[in-house]
């Protein structure tokens, strides 16, 4: 008989074997639901949730990962990670419609997405859109730095005004306590040029297995001058430079974006849907 068990209800000995389980599914698929499974359950439990669906043999089946967005304005969403939707699992997900939910679906996908937004547009979501993204990865020996790595800063506090500036270029207003806290709390390279912030990349994922980043974004009068890929390549070295994957998500049409990650010798290793549910 198939179980459904919320992490809530497991005592503290299951969770700990549950995560190991976890980390092992990550070591063999590190830019999956697994790193993100792995990295939210012990580092942020608070915001984190987890229903998962046993088998008979009491392996995991199915599970659905609920992020309910972080400390800081920019993570204001729900990130929903489902491994091999399964219905017994999607019905047990339980958010209230206050705001976007980034569902990503990982695995095999054995319900149609018709489905699952109608699920979701129960809760009380109204619009939905589907895109289709690449999970790149890049490990030591495909890594092939950019030229204009030496442009790239590592970001601190003292750089809090001009990330602040370039936020709100993407139309995301934050305050200045809160940029000098997001830059203590991620790793993120820039390129300034004449005391602009014109290019930025962040880590946000950091396991042994794979350091995930995102958060990539050139200015639209310095593009196409290879900042991005400057940026990019600075926190690729630091994952490589220890033996560790480098991995990112991107738009299968974005093929700008695209074309600079294979430059830095990332590679296509799947595609997955998306989907966007707003209140």
């Amino acid at each position: 008989m198939k179980t459904v068990i919320e992490y809530e209800d497991l005592d503290h000995d299951t969770r700990h074997k549950l995560i190991d389980v976890l980390r092992r599914l990550c070591k063999d698929n590190p830019l999956s639901a697994h790193c993100y499974a792995t990295y939210y359950l012990v580092y942020e439990p608070d915001r984190t949730s987890a229903v998962l669906l046993f088998s008979n043999n009491e392996s995991i089946e199915s599970y659905a990962l609920i992020w309910y967005g972080g400390k800081f304005s920019i993570q204001d969403v729900y990130e929903v990670h489902v491994w091999n939707p399964a219905m017994d699992v999607i019905q047990e997900i339980n958010i209230p419609p206050e705001k976007r939910a980034d569902i990503q679906l990982h695995g095999t996908i054995s319900i149609s997405i018709d489905v699952i937004t109608g699920y979701f547009r129960s809760l009380g979501f109204r619009k939905f859109h589907v895109e289709e993204y690449y999970d790149m990865v890049c490990g030591y020996k495909d890594f092939k730095p950019s030229p204009f790595e030496k442009l790239a800063v590592r970001l601190g506090e003292e750089h809090a005004t001009l990330y602040k500036d370039l936020e709100l270029e993407r139309g995301i207003e934050i305050g200045i306590d809160e940029a000098r806290s997001i830059l203590r709390e991620y790793t993120h390279y820039g390129v300034i040029i004449d005391d602009i912030l014109v290019a930025i990349a962040a880590r946000y994922v950091t396991l042994p297995e794979i350091h995930v980043l995102g958060g990539i974004f050139t200015r639209k009068e310095y593009r196409r001058r290879g900042y991005a890929r400057a940026v990019t390549s600075a926190l690729t070295r630091e994952a490589v430079a220890s033996r560790t994957l480098a991995g990112l998500h991107v738009e299968v049409d974005n093929e700008p974006a695209i074309n600079v990650y294979r430059n830095l010798g990332y590679k296509i290793i799947k595609t997955r849907t998306w989907i966007y549910a707003h209140p």
